[in-house]
């Protein structure tokens, strides 16, 4: 037992270790000022795709075009929103040229309504970088020039910023905390530069791409049907071989994700079993190895005695660590490290809630849009 506990130490060490070290220095502000400032600033074209978005899409909008960017345009693709969306957004237009609104009426068999909309509003862009953002994302005035200044230095394809995720109340805070770590732990992006095969990403807040990278890499269509569609155009890109980056936004990008720790719950419904390929095996898999690494080292520390336990409660002190460490990087706090296990529980429950509401349902609805299980798997990205 002993033995065991530390190999389970250094599975944890093997994504935590990582996770310390190469996320929570990367910072913008930090890293954009070491990078040399361009001669000459390229065109961005920020691509919105919003759907009943009137609480934030007016101050989304306002930060963007209040940015300090030399050189900006903002298309914004109004999803068939039955809300003040367009009204909202056509009213910043008429006094800004920078932003055009087009209008999305119905949705193409065999898209998403996302994808279709982000993809004519791409197609209309004119700019050499393309930002794909969300409706609801709030951004710094320097936010962009920062972003492009590192991306430029670089001479990077795609780049992406990790945003602050604010919060209200402990236990939303846990559970969005706990799921930013997953997310690192799972994407690993820090092996991204040894084409490790599952080490790529891309970040629905900010997913900055060079619009010859797009291009060549199909832009959505192969994505078309697939709705983690954030993450599957990192994955695009790089078995494209585009060079990519990404760093902590901090201030500079803002995102309130959801409205309470239920609604972090509810938020994973579509997304949760679809990062499984929608398969009850991955699932189970997934769910084995969770609770080996989170649930396993506590409950050993409890029922071996010390000399046997070490490795587990080695374990357990450096998940502990990490995730408050980690939580600060998010825009969170370290009173969250406390409630380590509720955030595993929580996470644990939200994906087996996915799945069985997509089971029961035979597919997800998503932006007022029914996608049955079939279609979803047979145009899930791979």
């Amino acid at each position: 037992m002993e033995l065991a506990g530390w190999l389970l130490f250094f599975v944890a060490l093997f994504y935590a270790g990582p996770a310390l070290v190469m996320m929570s220095g990367r910072t913008l502000r930090r890293f954009a000022q070491r990078s040399d400032e361009p001669s000459t600033w390229p065109l961005v074209s920020v691509v919105i795709a919003a759907r009943d978005e009137e609480q934030r899409i007016g101050e989304t909008l306002t930060g963007l075009l209040a940015s300090d960017y030399p050189r900006l345009e903002v298309v914004l693709a109004n999803d068939r929103s039955t809300d003040r969306t367009a009204e909202i957004a056509e009213s910043i237009a008429a006094n800004d040229e920078r932003l055009r609104v087009i209008a999305i009426d119905q949705v193409p068999d065999g898209w998403l309504g996302k994808t279709n909309a982000m993809t004519q509003a791409a197609d209309l862009a004119t700019g050499e970088f393309l930002l794909f953002t969300d409706g609801d994302i709030q951004f710094s005035p320097d936010a962009i020039r920062l972003a492009m200044r590192y991306t430029l230095d670089r001479q990077l394809d795609h780049f992406c910023l990790f945003p602050s995720m604010e919060t209200n109340g402990w236990s939303e805070r846990v559970l969005v905390s706990f799921f930013a770590m997953l997310f690192a732990f799972g994407t690993q992006p820090w092996l991204r530069r040894l084409r490790f095969p599952s080490a790529y990403y891309g970040i629905g807040a900010f997913n900055l791409v060079r619009r010859t990278a797009y291009d060549a890499a199909g832009r959505h269509h192969q994505i078309r049907l697939d709705i983690l569609d954030d993450v599957k155009l990192g994955k695009l890109l790089f078995k494209q071989r585009s060079s990519a980056d990404y760093l902590i936004a901090e201030d500079a990008v803002r995102v309130r994700w959801q409205a309470s720790a239920w609604g972090v719950i509810c938020g994973l419904e579509k997304n949760a079993f679809a990062s499984m390929s929608y398969s009850l095996v991955k699932m189970c898999g997934f769910s084995t190895f969770f609770t080996l690494v989170f649930f396993v080292p506590l409950v050993a520390a409890i029922l071996l005695p010390l000399e046997s336990a070490t490795g587990f409660l080695a374990a357990l002190i450096l998940l502990h660590i990490t995730f408050g460490r980690l939580s600060v990087t998010f825009g969170g706090s370290l009173t969250v490290m406390p409630g380590l296990l509720f955030g595993a529980a929580g996470v644990l429950f939200a994906f087996w809630r996915s799945a069985f509401l997509t089971l029961r349902h035979g597919g997800v609805t998503w932006r007022d849009t029914f996608y049955s299980l079939k279609d979803l798997r047979a145009g899930e990205y791979r």
